[in-house]
């Protein structure tokens, strides 16, 4: 290794490697032995597939290798995984070196660490996608997975259905016991609602006091019975601040195919169904009527 080169890289602050030709370790520098865990001496030999973490399909691997071994630089974040076997992110450039005749000797990579940036990215994801009060999925995400369950069984021919839930006079319960308890009730019948339903499902806070439901691959039959659970767990009581708050749910539902058949028709027939089962006085559930019924 050229003297001045690794004069450069011990006192670079990015991870340096160096492989030969076939990818295997020649050289890593003290920020790589920091970011990675590992000492020199255990990656010497070794390739950096040591790090891999799995997070990463096999096409990445083959759109790096193609691009390096065509002798083009190539750049992205990876996900590894540290000796201990913790998961960091890390803000790679990979760049082939050539011999004096052209052909390709070694590749050197430069590693930063992103882990925090990453981190902080999926958490303003996140904050954009769901609910704040609830960390429920948010209106947007529900018509994007809405949207997704429609298609998915258009191409299946598979039922699913969807559902809006309100809770029955929810403006007294916040105008008798203040905003603080409307929000400890608003949390409850999410949590509540979540924990009827199974992980595919999808529920989501789309309003004041509105939740929507996915409940993926049900007909009415099945959904009938998660609907019920629905019902009855926010039948119990909410306790905040030392007081019981009872606070019932309406829900209506709508399903696909049998009901309607796009995304809006969709929601305006549980829409339907939920006041329906509002004006009968809450603390129900019900279908909205068949199309053609």
């Amino acid at each position: 290794m050229d003297p001045s080169f690794r004069r450069f890289a011990e006192e670079c602050p990015d991870a340096v490697i160096v492989t030969d030709a076939k990818g295997r370790i020649e050289y890593v520098n003290p920020a790589c032995e920091r970011m990675t865990g590992y000492a020199r001496g255990e990656l010497a030999g070794r390739t950096p597939a040591v790090l891999k973490s799995g997070a990463h399909e096999a096409d990445f691997y083959r759109e790096l290798w193609a691009t390096i071994l065509a002798g083009r630089e190539f750049r992205a974040v990876f996900t590894n995984r540290n000796k201990a076997g913790a998961l960091y992110y890390e803000e790679k450039i990979i760049r082939p070196l050539a011999s004096g005749g052209g052909r390709i000797s070694h590749f050197v990579s430069f590693g930063r660490d992103a882990t925090t940036r990453s981190h902080e990215i999926e958490e303003l994801k996140h904050a954009a996608t769901h609910d704040s009060l609830t960390d429920l999925p948010n209106r947007s995400l529900f018509l994007d997975r809405l949207g997704q369950s429609l298609r998915h069984a258009i191409r299946t021919d598979e039922a699913f259905v969807v559902a809006l839930l309100d809770i029955d006079s929810f403006r007294e319960t916040n105008n008798c016991y203040g905003h603080l308890a409307g929000d400890a009730v608003l949390q409850a019948v999410g949590a509540r609602t979540r924990g009827c339903v199974r992980e595919a499902d999808t529920v989501a806070r789309t309003g004041g006091d509105e939740f929507s439901l996915i409940l993926a691959g049900a007909d009415r039959a099945s959904a009938a019975i998660v609907l019920q659970k629905i019902v009855a767990a926010n039948a119990a009581a909410v306790i905040f601040d030392g007081r019981s708050i009872h606070a019932t749910v309406s829900v209506g539902a709508a399903a696909y195919p049998d009901d309607a058949r796009s995304e809006d028709d969709l929601r305006a027939g549980a829409d339907r169904a939920m006041y329906t089962a509002k004006a009968q006085g809450g603390n129900r559930y019900g279908f909205c009527k068949a199309a053609g019924g």
